[in-house]
């Protein structure tokens, strides 16, 4: 059901359960009213009646009346002592009450209502039929009713209209969705929205926001993957056309070693452009257990130790805390692997890499700290934009690895920093996690043990 329909549904019935309940309640009231006022009317006349004297004209006017005055007609007898009892109604003899005040008698089979003042030498009744006092007490009732009656109808469409124009607002949206392109990624508008609906309006908006956003960096992302690979596709390309032309076999040879060399390029960029697409999806999670980081770092620099050998760097680890954190081990491999081949690459011979895993409270950091060229200030802030390369170095690649560094700390939870060393001779990354706490069957916790080698 729609929400509109619920709306009337709900309301209409509401304000006719009001009405009934209105209605019940006035017809009472206007019965019980009507009825004392009937009552009011029986001791005025009673009050107002002598010894008779006005009886034999009121029986020539009772005669003289149709049959429906003579029914709603007033009774009135009076008993003087030792004489018979008068009364307004020719053949009317209802006996009369002993005691003043109202009283309930039977006459021939009928219910009437009287009122008695009794006097010292006389006893005045005035009576009045029941059946007549009901008639006039649901006739009195019923025009107290009538108004609540012929309001309802009113209420309902005044309800009909009334939703319609709340509702208004959002069928407008409803219809402005309706008519946009597909493609279309723009804010729905929100003037005139109810407050209890501006919420959602608020999230939809925020959720159209945050796709267009996603789809322009996946189209940033195409455009940029397309423009790296163009470079070494164009080098391949001239490097197949040099070996054709080649005519001796050892200039065969180097033609080889260059392709083989400009091959490994592209698909190491395809490699990275396709873990970088895997981390940013949203849709990518990845299993964490525990992992013991220190094992971790020592196989990705026993990785990467022979490149360093060779090319004179002096790689090692100078702290080695034991630590545990929760997190996915292939993905902590290509971080830390990422973080020291940019360290390797960008350090120059004879140089040195100082890597060190340190626990303070809760957190574990890892820093890898080279005495390279670093980075000028002002270009810190965009090292971790896809395909960024600081201009000015010599060093070939890809501008991938420090995106997805990025990439992978967010999704491990890590904080990533990278900042120039403080004297200035080198660059240090560090990326910090939350420590994995081990707890006993009873909830304790247990003592973290350190160590350090150097």
């Amino acid at each position: 059901m729609s929400l509109k329909n619920q709306l009337t549904f709900w309301s209409v019935g509401l304000l006719t359960l009001i009405a009934l309940l209105a209605g019940s309640i006035s017809y009472l009231l206007g019965q019980k009213g009507a009825g004392l006022f009937l009552d009011h009317q029986l001791r005025l006349v009673a009050g107002s009646v002598d010894e008779g004297s006005q009886l034999p004209a009121m029986q020539k006017k009772y005669l003289a009346e149709d049959q429906q005055k003579k029914e709603y007609g007033f009774v009135i007898q009076v008993g003087m002592a030792n004489e018979p009892v008068r009364s307004s109604r020719p053949d009317f003899n209802l006996p009369l009450a002993s005691a003043s005040g109202y009283s309930e008698q039977f006459y021939h089979g009928e219910k009437w209502r009287a009122y008695t003042l009794v006097y010292p030498e006389r006893t005045v009744q005035v009576s009045q039929s029941d059946a007549v006092r009901r008639d006039i007490a649901s006739d009195a009732a019923l025009f107290a009713a009538l108004p609540i009656a012929g309001l309802l109808p009113l209420s309902w469409i005044l309800v009909l209209i009334g939703v319609g124009r709340i509702l208004k607002p959002l069928a407008d949206v409803t219809m402005a969705v309706t008519l946009r392109d597909a493609s279309s990624l723009a804010p729905i508008p929100g003037k005139n929205i109810p407050a209890e609906a501006a919420p959602l309006i608020t999230e939809i908006n925020s959720l159209l926001l945050r796709i267009q956003e996603s789809i322009e960096s996946r189209r940033n992302f195409v455009m940029d993957a397309a423009h790296e690979l163009r470079t070494p596709l164009t080098a391949l390309q001239l490097q197949i056309d040099n070996l054709a032309q080649s005519r001796s076999p050892e200039d065969m040879e180097v033609r080889i070693a260059e392709l083989r060399f400009g091959m490994q390029r592209a698909s190491h960029i395809v490699a990275q452009l396709l873990r970088m697409a895997r981390y940013e999806a949203s849709e990518h999670t990845s299993a964490r257990a525990r992992v013991d980081l220190g094992s971790v770092m020592k196989h990705c620099i026993s990785s990467i130790i022979p490149v360093a050998d060779k090319s004179g760097i002096d790689l090692g680890m100078v702290c080695d805390e034991e630590a545990e954190i929760l997190a996915n081990d292939d993905d902590l491999r290509i971080l830390f692997g990422n973080l020291l081949d940019n360290a390797v690459r960008y350090t120059q011979s004879g140089g040195r890499i100082d890597v060190a895993i340190e626990v303070k409270g809760q957190m574990v950091s890892v820093s890898i700290v080279d005495n390279g060229p670093g980075i000028p200030e002002e270009m810190l802030p965009r090292v971790f934009d896809r395909f960024f390369r600081v201009q000015g170095h010599q060093v070939e690649g890809s501008g991938i690895g420090l995106a997805l560094v990025q990439a992978i700390a967010k999704r491990e939870s890590a904080e990533l920093s990278l900042k120039n060393r403080e004297d200035g001779r080198g660059l240090q990354a560090t990326v910090t996690f939350k420590l994995f706490v081990n707890r006993d069957a009873d909830g304790t916790q247990n003592d973290r043990v350190t160590k350090a080698s150097f």
